[in-house]
C-alpha cells in the first residue's frame, strides 16, 4: 500500500518545486519574481475561572476520593473510594506559538505559499498520568503518561508512534508543521492550487453546513476559542488538487483530496473529550490511501445568490464501538487463567478504569451513550464475556448490579473501543439575497443566506457501542442574517450576525440523538430524546474610533437549555503588537432538566478566561 504520509507528501513537495522552478526560470530571465515573508510569535493562557475540572481526564473525575455503595447480584455490597488525583489546577492553556509565512511569485502564472506553524506548551497544566493511580498499568502509551501533541494511530500495538498529520513533526510538549504548502497556477478564469491546503467552504460562525472538505484539529484549544477566527486554525491540512474556474459571474470549484480525520485532544490533555477510562484504537492505518472529492458552483440568479455542491467524502469524525482488547491480563486477583477470554472481550483490568455502576452510567449520560445497552453490546457481541459469566442486562437495576459485581470481581475495568471511519454523499444547495429598505434602517442592506445539506448513508456511534451502526439519512439548515450598521457618526459601524441551525439527527458534535438523556440513575433509552436538534447563534463587532480597540460578543445557544457567551476585546495599538482577550461562559443547565440532553453541557466545565498577546512581522 502506497504510505501517503511518508512518500507522498515529500515526493508532492519535490515535484512541485521542479515544476515551478522550470516554470520560473525557463526563460533565463524572470520579471515577476518576487518573495514575501509575514507572520508572528505570541503568548497564549487560559485560566480557568470556575472549581469545575475537565471530567474525562484523572484529576477531574467527580468521583474520585468519594465513597460509593456497591451492591451486587449475589447480595455482596461495599463502599468504595476511587483512587484518584485530587488536585487543584487553574491553568487550561499555555502556549507560545509562531507563524512564518513565505509567499513567492514564481512567473507570470505560477507561485507559491508555505506556512510554517509551530507550537510549544509550556505545561503548567498539571497533566496528571495514570502513574499516579495505585496499580495503573493500562496498555497504549498514551494511556500512561499525558501527551499534548503526538497523535497516533494503531500501528502494530497500541504502542504505535504512527502520526496520521501530513508534513508535521510532533512530540509531547510541541509541535511544528506546514499547514500550507502548495503551488498556485492562475490563467485566465483558471486557478489551480496543488500541495497541503486547507479548503474553506464555509464562513459560519460554529455552524459548519457547506464546510465539509476538511476535518477539524481539536488538541489546542478545542472549539473554545476566538469566535471570530471561525475554524481558520482547526481545519485540517490535507494534500489536494483544487481547481477554481470563473464562467462569468459563474465560478465553479471542484477538488480532489487525501483523506484526514478529525483529531482529538489526548486523554489526560487538558481539553479532552474522551473519559480516560476508556482505550481508543484509532483504525485511521486502515484508510491511510482514501480519498475525498468535490464540487460546488456559485453564482447570480438575478438578484439571487445561488450555490450548490456535491462530494463524496470519509467522514472525518468517525464511528466508535466496542472491539477486543488483546490485553491478556485476568478478571482479577484469584482469577489467574482467564487471560486469554479476557483479551477476547472489551475491556481491560486496571485500576485506571470504571469502578462502581453510579461511574459507569455518570460517564455514558456525560459522552451520550446508553449505560444499559452499551453493557448488553459488550456482552452479545463478545462470547468470551459470555464464557466468563456476563450476562444480558433486562433493566437498569439488573445492569447496575451486574455492573457492580464485575468491578468489585477485577478491582477496575477499561474499555476498549476502536474509531473507524465510513463513505457519505453529500449534497447541498444555498440562496442568498440582499434586502434594500429605507436608507439607515435595520433592513436596508441586510443579507441573508440559507443554506440546506442533506448526508445519504451517514454512519453514527451507536449510542450502545455496538459494532451494528446507525446508518441514517440527515438533513442540516441554516439560516443567516448579517449586516452592518451605523447608530452614530461617532463610532464605525457594528456587524451583528444572527443564525440558526437545525439538525434532524445529530448535535453540533455529530452525536445521534437516541443517546441524549441519560444520567447517572437512567440510561439513554429510558430518556425522552430529542426528535431534533436546533441553535440559535448571535456575534457582533464594534470597532471603536481610530480602530484601536474592538469589542466583539458571540453567543451560542441550544434550544434543549446550553448556552456558550463570549465577550472579546481586541486591541492593536500599533507597532505590530496585538492583544485579544476573551472570556468563555458555558452554561449546561438553562432549562430545568438533565444537563445531557443539551450539546454545550459536555464543555461548561471550561469557564475560562484568555489572553493573547502576539507581535507581527
Amino acid at each position: 500500500m502506497l504510505n501517503l504520509r511518508k512518500t507522498g507528501f515529500w515526493i508532492m513537495g519535490a515535484g512541485l518545486g521542479c515544476i515551478a522552478a522550470s516554470s520560473a526560470f525557463a526563460e533565463g530571465r524572470n520579471d515577476y519574481f518576487d518573495v514575501s515573508t509575514s507572520g508572528f510569535i505570541r503568548i497564549e493562557s487560559a485560566v480557568s475561572t470556575s472549581s469545575k475540572r475537565n471530567p474525562f481526564n484523572q484529576i477531574g473525575n467527580p468521583f474520585n476520593g468519594v465513597g460509593v455503595d456497591r451492591l451486587d447480584l449475589f447480595g455482596g455490597s461495599d463502599t468504595y473510594v476511587r483512587q484518584g488525583p485530587e488536585q487543584d489546577e487553574d491553568i487550561n492553556l499555555s502556549v507560545v506559538r509562531g507563524k512564518f509565512d513565505v509567499n513567492v511569485s514564481l512567473s507570470r502564472n505560477w507561485s507559491f505559499r508555505g506556512e510554517l506553524r509551530a507550537l510549544f506548551d509550556l505545561d503548567l497544566y498539571k497533566n496528571v498520568g495514570l502513574d499516579t493511580t495505585p496499580g495503573a498499568d493500562p496498555m497504549g502509551s498514551l494511556n500512561r503518561k499525558p501527551n499534548l501533541f503526538e497523535y497516533r494511530v494503531n500501528g502494530a500495538s497500541l504502542m504505535s508512534r504512527k502520526n496520521p498529520m501530513a508534513l508535521e513533526v510532533s512530540g509531547r510538549k510541541f509541535m511544528m508543521d506546514l499547514p500550507r504548502f502548495y503551488l498556485d497556477y492562475h490563467k485566465g478564469p483558471l486557478h489551480v492550487r496543488m500541495g497541503n491546503q486547507q479548503i474553506a467552504w464555509g464562513q459560519s460562525l460554529f455552524f459548519r453546513v457547506m464546510d465539509v472538505p476538511n476535518g477539524l484539529d481539536l488538541r489546542r484549544h478545542s472549539l473554545l476559542d476566538y469566535v471570530p477566527e471561525e475554524f481558520s486554525d482547526k481545519r485540517v491540512p490535507a494534500l489536494a488538487v483544487r481547481v477554481q474556474y470563473m464562467a462569468g459571474s459563474w465560478e465553479l470549484d471542484g477538488f480532489v483530496q487525501h483523506f484526514r480525520p478529525t483529531i482529538y485532544g489526548n486523554p489526560d490533555t487538558p481539553y479532552n473529550v474522551i473519559p480516560v477510562q476508556f482505550t481508543v484504537h484509532d483504525l485511521y492505518k486502515d484508510y491511510d490511501d482514501k480519498f475525498n472529492f468535490g464540487i460546488r458552483a456559485r453564482g447570480d440568479i438575478g438578484p439571487v445568490k445561488f450555490q450548490a455542491m456535491a462530494a463524496r467524502r470519509y467522514n472525518p469524525d468517525g464511528t466508535f464501538r466496542w472491539t477486543q482488547s488483546g490485553v491478556h491480563k485476568p478478571l482479577g486477583p484469584g482469577f489467574e487463567g482467564t487471560e486469554a477470554l479476557m483479551a477476547q472481550t472489551a475491556y481491560e483490568q486496571d485500576t485506571s478504569g470504571v469502578h462502581s455502576a453510579r461511574e459507569w452510567f455518570t460517564f455514558a449520560g456525560l459522552v451520550r451513550l446508553d449505560g444499559v445497552n452499551g453493557l448488553n453490546a459488550s456482552i452479545a457481541e463478545f462470547p468470551a464475556a459470555q464464557a466468563l459469566g456476563a450476562v444480558l442486562a433486562p433493566d437498569y437495576a439488573f445492569a447496575s448490579q451486574e455492573l457492580d459485581l464485575f468491578f468489585r470481581l477485577s478491582g477496575g475495568l477499561r474499555g476498549h473501543i476502536a474509531r473507524e471511519y465510513h463513505r457519505e454523499s453529500l449534497f447541498g444547495v444555498g440562496f442568498g439575497y440582499v434586502f434594500n429598505g429605507a436608507p439607515g434602517s435595520l433592513f436596508d442592506q441586510l443579507i441573508a443566506n440559507i443554506e440546506i445539506q442533506y448526508a445519504k448513508d451517514r454512519h453514527f456511534t451507536n449510542p450502545s457501542l455496538s459494532h451494528r451502526r446507525l446508518v441514517e439519512d440527515e438533513t442540516i439548515v441554516s439560516v443567516v442574517l448579517e449586516k452592518y450598521q451605523r447608530f452614530t457618526p461617532a463610532f464605525p459601524a457594528t456587524y451583528f450576525v444572527l443564525q440558526w441551525m437545525h439538525r434532524t439527527e445529530s448535535d453540533i458534535f455529530g452525536r445521534h440523538l437516541s443517546g441524549m438523556g441519560g444520567s447517572v440513575d437512567r440510561a439513554a433509552r429510558d430518556a425522552s430524546t430529542p426528535g431534533s436538534a436546533n441553535y440559535i447563534a448571535f456575534a457582533l463587532q464594534q470597532p471603536f474610533p481610530n480602530l484601536v480597540w474592538r469589542l466583539d460578543l458571540g453567543m451560542l445557544y441550544d434550544l434543549e437549555g446550553g448556552i456558550l457567551i463570549q465577550p472579546a476585546l481586541r486591541w492593536r495599538p500599533g507597532n505590530s503588537w496585538a492583544v485579544e482577550a476573551f472570556y468563555n461562559f458555558i452554561d449546561g443547565g438553562v432549562r430545568d432538566r438533565n444537563r445531557n440532553y443539551n450539546a454545550l453541557s459536555t464543555t461548561e466545565w471550561a469557564d475560562e478566561f484568555t489572553l493573547r498577546v502576539g507581535y507581527e512581522f
